[in-house]
């Protein structure tokens, strides 16, 4: 395949040239023969671009070819954009000009049709002079000897790729890592000695790992982060990225905010400093610095930042990783406190490349057959994790030998580039075009950023990298198949939900993106734009921002991505609108204040983020003539009230208005956003706000559904009209009587059951799909939850109750045969755990068959619990006085908690069986404290095998 920019570009443009919007202008006097001629051009040379791939590594003059075609395509898109976007702004003066009450008459039809007259001319000019270069470069092909070439052991797409595995499996699992068990072992017997590399002067001890790029030096130091052993013997773990630029600060605020798990605010090094020593003193701690580049000249710094460290108690060390042996040795200076870590032996190697090309899944020629090329392929990995890791996760796909042979033989392995491993571009190489874009597009950011699956699929479908099938396909679920794509061939890394590139990966993709975006530091005050960015298309601004600075950037009108997170920017100029074609707007965390009316003039604009813009209160109502706009996220925003008009942003998918406190309602019509995917919040208004049934169309709502207000619903048929149960996507509803903490928002008044007598005729009609996993019920104030569709439930994993004091009954849930937690929340009313409770046999083994979690609080009057519960792992109890037994049968529990149940007497005599009770922690329960006491106590010898016991009561 050709290189991303152009292979994938040259796809998406013949298919753009054939499009109808094309094909109607192409009847423009002699611009038809054009485009035409356009079209086999780049025809003829995508045919040719696998061998231009091939032999550009070797010939300056393929790589040259390249690079005009690239420039070549880019100009046409530019052309074809214009030409689209014409057509929309066309589209919008009229509408306005109609609402301003604007005459269409024959003046009015004429000015147009001479402004669309002169257009065209211009396009067309465009089109013959890029035509006639394509031309050249098509001819040129013959001159460069290249040829065209089988494509059909490259990869074509997402389907079929991977094999049947979830994404939490491809975590980092010590189990499943070769070779490095004895250095494991070693670094931590090492680490946790306080005697070795002891500093006499009391400076901090340093463990330095080194050696080259792609040998695992993070995988072992997160092995042994990890071990339980370290774990007891440190009384405190931190963990901090510093990668190229060696900062004291920011080093310092990195292992401040691992520590209080919250971003460190602080900007002053000297409070850092004292912060810092605060929260280290006396204590025993391992820090992780990984990926350190510090040089010599930056000995200095290190010193200071060791100085700060030097603090803590007798044993404490950090530990740090770094590809060069000088900064090893500069940071730890104790020769035992030093390991170079080598390559894997090559058997080793041969089990970690088999463990990722012989999966579960995959087709092809017999294993035995690909054995002996796939050897001769690890050989040339050269014992690198990184390399043999990924090189498998390629050859997965390959099905034949002479797949297999085509990457042993190939030219690649002689690339002299700096800081890119063949493997990895042999990986990129045998990648779909499409596949190229998205994967190289992670570049942008920062070695080390980490970033949301959300926000990076975002950016892959502004940028037109995702491609369609049919019209109505949802790009962000083809996206979702991407991303799991390029995790399974190990060129991203997923940790927590969030996803990072390898360093080296991360080389390789800046490699292949060089010519396509425009990164700028903070504290810049003039844009300058590199001659080479003539196809600029992505700018990303980081740190504060200066307004003329960013104002700088609408001149570039060709952008399609404009990220200016985090910048102190409060209003955006209106010359914004000059940036026509641009597809994706993020202002996250930034001071903007209030939006422009000329954004309505961003007419290709798909995204629009304005996650946490405090200070942000309305959106302006021209933004709902952005009739393409799919994703408007709001997330912890100052917003009050959204556009009367939005209902007329037809192609909406995705609404976020996730902790958007100010905002008390939404806009009459929403109903007829039916493109909608994502609404996580819909309130039930009364004399305002919408009715429950505009969520009546809403059907392909997916992901969490919270619906409050619920008393203003009025009765069975209404309810029904919500239609929740045809929301077959949804896998969280959240059902929600009150408004604002059990007050009317509008009368002020106390809620009480009295002014809304019709629950149990409400709740029935919300009967939701069968595939819903989470349930949650709030201020429910019915006598019974007793919907006759609870049954129908069996894929119910969590159900929750919250505040529902008059219910007296609950369903059976017990015959739910996916639930795993149930938490019951202050329920003042509840007597008995379900109705069953009364009659239900002990050894009844058909109930709670997958119950792992059950949390009680706040239920005064609850009497029992069932006692068979065969999976439950987690029993807490807090609150319910007139308890009277805990459950016998617990065989899996590992934690209980008990706390204010006086009820309780004693502890069941089975919990002596219980094996696997890890912690049981009781508090302010009079008489089981006293029966628990330590030695003395009546229950102390049923308990005292558990590890952890926490008793609080009297003496």
């Amino acid at each position: 395949m050709g290189d991303a920019a152009v292979s994938a570009l040259v796809k998406d443009v013949i298919g753009r040239l054939t499009s109808e919007l094309i094909k109607e202008f192409a009847l423009f006097r002699g611009f038809k023969g054009d485009i035409l001629r356009l079209k086999k051009d780049f025809e003829e040379i995508q045919a040719v671009l696998e061998d231009a791939e091939e032999k550009h590594i070797k010939e300056k003059a393929v790589e040259l070819w390249l690079q005009r075609l690239r420039s070549a395509s880019f100009k046409v898109e530019n052309v074809l954009d214009d030409i689209s976007t014409e057509a929309l702004l066309r589209s919008l003066h009229k509408e306005i000009d109609i609402e301003r009450g604007i005459k269409i008459g024959i003046k009015y039809k004429v000015r147009a049709s001479f402004s669309k007259f002169k257009f065209r001319v211009r396009a067309a000019h465009k089109v013959k002079a890029i035509r006639t270069k394509l031309d050249d470069i098509a001819s040129r092909r013959f001159e460069l000897n290249l040829t065209s070439s089988d494509t059909s052991h490259v990869d074509v797409g997402v389907e079929g790729e991977m094999p049947n595995r979830e994404t939490s499996s491809l975590i980092l699992d010590s189990s499943k890592i070769l070779g490095r068990d004895e250095e494991v072992e070693m670094v931590i017997r090492t680490i946790c000695n306080k005697d070795i590399g002891k500093c006499e002067n009391g400076e901090i001890r340093v463990y330095g790992i080194w050696g080259m790029g792609g040998l695992g030096k993070t995988t072992l130091a997160q092995l042994v982060y990890n071990q339980t052993s370290v774990n007891q013997y440190f009384n405190l773990r931190c963990w901090v990225y510093v990668s190229e630029n060696f900062q004291v600060k920011e080093i310092i605020k990195g292992i401040i905010t691992s520590i209080d798990k919250s971003e460190c605010t602080l900007t002053h090094l000297d409070v850092l400093q004292e912060s810092l020593q605060s929260k280290l003193r006396e204590k025993k701690f391992l820090i992780v610095l990984d990926d350190v580049w510090a040089e010599e000249n930056e000995k200095e710094k290190w010193e200071r930042l060791s100085g700060t460290l030097s603090c803590g108690a007798e044993g404490s060390i950090v530990v740090m990783t770094t590809r060069s042996e000088r900064t090893c040795r500069m940071m730890a200076k104790v020769g035992e406190l030093r390991h170079q870590l080598g390559c894997l032996s090559e058997e080793n190697s041969w089990l970690l490349f088999k463990k990722h090309a012989f999966a579960q899944g995959r087709v092809g020629d017999d294993v035995r057959k690909l054995e002996p090329i796939g050897r001769e392929i690890v050989v040339k990995c050269k014992g690198l994790p990184l390399a043999v890791k990924t090189l498998g996760s390629l050859m997965w796909s390959k099905s034949s030998s002479n797949d297999w042979q085509r990457v042993k033989d190939s030219n690649i392995w002689n690339l002299q580039e700096n800081n890119v491993l063949p493997a990895l571009k042999l990986s990129y190489d045998n990648l779909a075009s499409h596949l190229k874009r998205c994967f190289s597009y992670f570049c942008l950011f920062p070695k080390g950023h980490e970033l949301k699956k959300d926000e990076l699929i975002l950016l892959w479908v502004a940028n037109g990298f995702i491609p369609s099938r049919e019209e109505t396909d949802n790009l962000y679920v083809i996206g979702e198949e991407i991303f799991n794509c390029l995790i399974w061939k190990s060129l991203f890394q997923v940790e927590e939900g969030r996803c990072k590139m390898h360093d080296l990966v991360h080389d390789m993709a800046r490699h292949v993106m060089k010519h396509d975006c425009l990164v700028i530091e903070p504290a810049c005050n003039e844009v300058k734009i590199p001659d080479e960015l003539t196809s600029l298309r992505s700018i990303f601004m980081f740190g504060e921002g200066d307004e003329g600075c960013i104002t700088q950037l609408f001149n570039h009108v060709y952008v399609r991505v404009l990220h200016l997170a985090l910048t102190k920017l409060r209003t955006l100029s209106e010359s914004i609108c000059k940036l026509k074609h641009l597809r994706y707007l993020n202002l996250s965390n930034s001071d903007i204040e209030v939006l422009p009316d000329s954004i309505m003039y961003l007419q290709n604009l798909q995204v629009l983020i304005l996650c946490y813009c405090r200070r942000l209160c309305k959106l302006p109502e021209s933004i709902c003539k952005l009739r393409d706009l799919k994703y408007l996220t709001l997330l912890g925003s100052g917003i009050e009230v959204l556009p009367d008009a939005l209902q007329d942003m037809i192609s909406l998918q995705r609404l976020d208005i996730n902790d958007c406190d100010s905002l008390r309602c939404l806009p009459f019509g929403i109903g007829k956003l039916t493109s909608l995917r994502m609404l996580p919040w819909f309130p039930v208004g009364k004399e305002r706000g919408v009715k429950i049934s505009e969520l009546g169309g809403l059907n392909l709502l997916e992901g969490k559904l919270k619906i409050e207000g619920l008393k203003n619903v009025g009765g069975l048929s209404e309810a029904k009209s919500a239609n929740l149960k045809c929301k077959k996507n949804l896998s969280i509803l959240v059902l929600k009587w009150s408004e604002c903490d059990l007050v009317d928002s509008d009368t002020e008044e106390l809620y009480t059951p009295a002014m809304f007598p019709d629950f149990e005729e409400v709740l029935e009609g919300l009967e939701p799909n069968p595939s819903l996993e989470i349930l949650k019920m709030y201020d429910y104030m019915g006598k019974t939850i007793s919907p006759s569709w609870m049954d129908n439930l069996r894929n119910l994993v969590e159900i929750h109750f919250f505040r529902c004091e008059n219910c007296e009954h609950i369903p059976p849930l017990g015959r739910l045969p996916s639930l795993r937690v149930i938490e019951l929340w202050a329920m003042e009313s509840l007597k008995y755990f379900q109705d069953d409770d009364i009659n239900m046999s002990i050894d009844n083994t058909d109930m709670f068959i997958c119950l792992q979690r059950l949390k009680i609080m706040w239920c005064g009057e609850l009497i029992s619990l069932p006692d068979n519960l065969p999976k439950l792992e987690d029993l807490e109890l807090r609150k319910c006085e007139k308890l009277i037994s805990l459950p016998c049968n617990l065989p899996r529990i590992k934690k209980m908690k008990i706390e204010d149940c006086d009820g309780l007497l004693s502890l069941p005599d089975e919990i002596e069986s219980f094996k696997d009770l890890k912690r049981l922690e009781i508090r302010s329960c009079e008489h089981l404290s006293k029966r628990c006491k330590r030695d003395k106590g009546e229950d102390w010898p049923k308990i005292s095998h558990i590890p952890e016991l926490i008793i609080y009561g009297p003496t």
